[in-house]
């Protein structure tokens, strides 16, 4: 079970569309959003992250935007960027940026959750394990059943 509202992070997404081996996780976790049990949020970042992960990867612009169309078919409310998000989304790309630990884009998931005091939903090993540093509480992807 997931509480009543959660911050989705962009690889929920990208399990569920691509199907990866976290599919099953993220199909319970979209579950419950359907089901009315849990309301997912996303920091407005989320796309831009989603479409660059995407292209870095070779993927064409008209596949980019199936993934997108389809996306936009889960049902999530995008919460506005602020320039104190930004603030602190750079500060942690400060501390905690760089190879094998905190991501530029998840720097914003992050920030989103602390800034409106939302779980964010993750699989991002980094993230859980640095959640109480980072001031957030996550909840691992993995778990979700």
């Amino acid at each position: 079970m997931l509480p009543k509202n959660v911050l989705f992070d962009a690889d929920v997404f990208i399990s569920y569309l691509i199907g990866d081996s976290l599919f099953e996780h993220s199909l319970k976790a979209i579950e419950y959003v359907v089901a009315g049990s849990t309301i997912a949020y996303v920091s407005s970042e989320i796309y831009d992250d989603i479409v660059s992960m995407l292209r870095s990867n070779g993927v064409s612009l008209s596949k980019v935007i199936e993934f997108m169309e389809a996306m936009s078919k889960i049902p999530h409310k995008p919460l506005p960027l602020n320039p104190e998000i930004v603030v602190q989304a750079l500060k942690y790309y400060m501390e905690h940026g760089g190879p094998r630990k905190l991501h530029y884009f998840d720097t914003y998931h992050v920030a989103t959750a602390k800034h409106y005091s939302l779980p964010l939903l993750t699989s991002d090993k980094y993230i859980i394990n640095h959640s109480a540093q980072l001031g957030i509480q996550a909840i691992d992807l993995r778990t979700v059943k």
